[in-house]
């Protein structure tokens, strides 16, 4: 017979090996129903975190997950189904919402119907606009960058759309704005700058001289051009334009030789720094003693004024500045060798790109389909292809299994 305490060791043995699974089962039961009264942010902040153990291919360690939300296995697998539900969904919105949009696109005016597309789907505008997938549509955004290539329906329209919608004018508006009018965005905050605060232009100036010219009436070129609110307001402004720019030193205009230009242009790649023309001007007055100061100078700032193209170089440096130092504009300027604006200008061109939808090349869709295919994950897609994010392979990977 065995001893009592031979048959007491046992037990505990068994119930030291079977007590993660009894806790674990209790658990389970305790939160069995927290799904039904979960709030919907703190349902969200569940998915968010299944999903970070997934976008790393790490296996959900369930009780550690329950202990922390306070929320059963069974409860979190169907807070991330209902998610996947709502994904797919959003996702087949999207593919109709752009099939839509470009059935209705109007050559004419150059834009979609989106009241059409808004009663087709039965959902609001603004929901439609965030739908649209511009690397799933066959219509091309319109460049529209002087204010005189827009129409005065366009203007109408755009003025109609930001006030309509939107109470407070901000860089969320201009992405929708942009979709709705078929017209690349900056160009849409440009055109309803100038409505919102009138002011001629030298494009706009020499559009209503042609008009003048032309013998065209005050009153067409104010229909024409329907950005001040008084036609007084544009003949005015025209005029005092036109005073102002006849009013510029005649000297600044004299004519350079091209070995004066490379010249000069030497001397402010030698001595120019932002900011300060100073040395740049008295070296420039050495080498040109017969030219004026104000035509040296006038040259000078018409080089430095012109702002060079941002390159990926420029990028990756500014990004390596800003995990350093953070946004201290002041700085990073300083180890570029460039004024703090242009810095943040780099920065923020940046941050754009990376919003910004990217298209698609043929071969490039064509590499992403065997990858689907043969199971290939995000990352490795973006090495394959070695022209896009990994964000980007995944969102155009998804928007492919669902087609």
């Amino acid at each position: 017979m065995l001893s009592y305490f031979k048959l007491k060791g046992a037990a505990v043995r068994i119930a030291q090996s079977t007590r993660p699974a009894l806790l674990s089962f209790i658990t389970q039961r305790h939160y069995a129903s927290a799904i039904d009264s979960i709030a919907p942010e703190r349902q969200q902040e569940v998915v968010s975190a299944l999903r970070m153990y997934q976008k790393d291919n790490i296996p959900v360690p369930w009780i550690d997950m329950t202990k922390r939300f306070k929320i059963s296995q069974e409860s979190m697998e169907q807070a991330l189904a209902e998610d996947d539900a709502r994904l797919q969904k959003k996702i087949e919105q999207s593919i109709r919402v752009t099939q839509l949009a470009d059935q209705s696109y109007n050559e004419e005016h150059g834009r979609c119907d989106w009241d059409s597309v808004v009663r087709d789907m039965d959902i609001p505008l603004v929901e439609c606009l965030r739908l649209f997938d511009p690397l799933l549509s066959t219509v091309s955004a319109r460049s529209l960058p002087n204010i005189t290539d827009w129409s005065a329906d366009d203007l109408s329209t755009l003025k109609s759309f930001v006030s309509e919608h939107f109470s407070a004018v901000t860089a969320d508006v201009w992405p929708l704005a942009g979709v709705y009018m078929n017209v690349e965005q900056k160009d849409c905050s440009m055109a309803h700058s100038m409505c919102s605060f009138p002011q001629m232009s030298a494009v706009l100036h020499e559009a209503i001289t042609q008009h003048r010219n032309a013998n065209m009436e005050w009153k067409d070129i104010f229909e024409k051009y329907p950005i001040f609110s008084r036609i007084g307001g544009l003949r005015n402004a025209y005029y005092q334009f036109k005073e102002f720019d006849d009013s510029k030193p005649k000297a600044i205009l004299i004519e350079w030789t091209d070995e004066e230009i490379r010249r000069i242009q030497e001397l402010v790649q030698t001595y120019y720094k932002p900011g300060n023309k100073r040395e740049v001007l008295i070296q420039a007055q050495k080498a040109f003693p017969d030219i004026s100061q104000e035509s040296i100078l006038g040259k000078i700032k018409q080089i430095t004024s012109k702002v060079p193209d941002i390159t990926s170089d420029d990028i990756d440096r500014v990004k390596k500045l800003v995990y350093a130092y953070g946004k201290d504009w002041a700085r990073i300027g300083q180890e570029i060798n460039d004024t703090p604006r242009r810095a943040e200008r780099i920065w923020t061109q940046h941050r754009e790109q990376q919003k910004a939808p990217q298209t698609w090349s043929e071969d490039e869709l064509n590499t992403l389909r065997r990858c689907i295919h043969d199971g290939v994950e995000m990352t490795e897609a973006s090495r394959l292809i070695g022209t896009k994010t990994r964000d980007a392979c995944n969102a155009t990977m998804l928007l492919l299994k669902g087609t």
